[in-house]
């Protein structure tokens, strides 16, 4: 849908959407992957702590008693001097060979899907000025791999490119020249010198990037049983029966007051370098031999938004017909923001207390790093650049 709404002031409002099909994702296919059925072929059952201790012994330190269990079962070298430093679970695999997943080099069995709210404002050059804005709302989701790859389906997910808002804006403004008779800025010289400069401004503002789960930290992972799994930690569930907020908790801001409310990672109310800016209370591990519940992405569960936002200012000066000199000025990260990398988020040990010196973390669940030495650069300062062309 279009509306001009005055003669150089125009609305448009369209819904974009994107169905893709037969993308290659090798993640999605493997031919050397243990399934549950396979493993009951051999008497195993995935959850029996027992069949976990034979599945991940080296067929080298197995006693009489086990080698006799695992003869009932069917379960031998798979071909002469196969190396007895593999596991169990290692030789039973469809090309025991290879400790691996042999995944085909195309296999076209990835998704996409992307749905959009598109509003853009154009207001074409009058008066000086020549403005664009642009606001999208989307969702993209993809099935590019898949924990499991027996049950493909997990693996539908978030795409690492969602980024549910974006706002651009773009503008350009001539200054006029004052007309004759204006008290000083009328005068010829210093209407020529003051009129008709250009100035530009382009600022981006978007959504922060998801931030991954921590790992699914079991004592006894169903990867034991199976060569993979189990995915990613769990939300616990609150007094209310809600997922608790993965955000930190009883955090210290520079106000020098502890707040009891989640913390708006974004606020620029606490020192990046002294505080965990994400719950690990918040947090539980897979159930032994079990999968993840939820595999997917947490949608708000984001970092640091990063906003983008220049500037120039430019002007010709013509001499005669055959002489020009142009000058101009570009500015990056015009309001010399501090950017700050996403926390550390995706880790086994999310339980355990962050690295520090001087005061300072260095490492850990919920922090950002070594930001003190410079390992995790906060982003570019601002930055100005002069260009002046003379041209004959």
């Amino acid at each position: 849908m279009q509306r001009e709404i005055t003669r150089n002031f125009v609305v448009e409002a369209s819904y974009v959407a994107n169905r893709g099909n037969w993308w290659s994702a090798a993640g999605l296919s493997s031919f050397n992957d243990i399934s549950e059925s396979l493993l009951a072929q051999y008497g195993f059952k995935v959850g029996d702590t027992n069949d976990r201790a034979l599945l991940i012994a080296q067929i080298g330190n197995l006693n009489s008693g086990q080698k006799t269990t695992l003869a009932n079962r069917g379960v031998n070298l798979p071909y002469a001097n196969y190396a007895t430093s593999q596991t169990v679970r290692q030789s039973i695999r469809p090309f025991p060979q290879y400790n691996t997943s042999i995944s085909p080099t195309v296999a076209p069995l990835g998704k996409t899907w992307y749905d959009a709210l598109q509003i853009t404002v154009t207001k074409r050059y009058s008066h000086g000025l020549t403005l664009n804005a642009n606001y999208t709302y989307s969702k993209a989701l993809d099935l590019m791999s898949s924990p499991d790859i027996f049950n493909r389906s997990l693996g539908k997910n978030l795409s690492g490119s969602d980024l549910p808002h974006q706002l651009r804006v773009s503008a350009e403004y001539q200054t006029p020249r004052a007309h004759q008779g204006t008290p000083v800025i009328g005068n010829p010289i210093v209407s020529y010198l003051l009129g008709e400069w250009g100035i530009g401004i382009y600022a981006q503002y978007q959504s922060p990037a998801l931030l991954g789960r921590p790992a699914g930290g079991s004592a006894q992972p169903i990867s034991d049983w199976l060569g993979r799994g189990p995915g990613g930690a769990q939300l616990k569930k609150g007094t209310d029966g809600l997922p608790m907020n993965p955000y930190a908790v009883n955090w210290v801001g520079y106000d020098g007051q502890v707040h009891a409310e989640p913390l708006d990672i974004n606020c620029h109310c606490y020192d990046p370098t002294r505080t965990i800016v994400l719950n690990p209370q918040a947090w539980e591990s897979v159930p032994n031999g079990q999968w993840a519940a939820d595999q997917s992405s947490i949608r708000a569960y984001r970092g640091i938004r990063r906003p983008q936002e220049s500037a120039n200012l430019s002007r010709n000066f013509r001499f005669k017909e055959r002489y020009t000199l142009q000058i101009r000025v570009e500015m990056n990260n015009i309001f010399n923001r501090t950017l700050l990398p996403s926390p550390t988020s995706a880790l086994a040990n999310f339980g355990a207390n962050p690295t520090a010196a001087g005061g300072q973390f260095t490492g850990g669940f919920g922090t950002f790093g070594n930001l003190q030495t410079g390992a995790a650069v906060p982003g570019a300062a601002r930055s100005g650049l002069f260009v002046g062309r003379f041209q004959f």
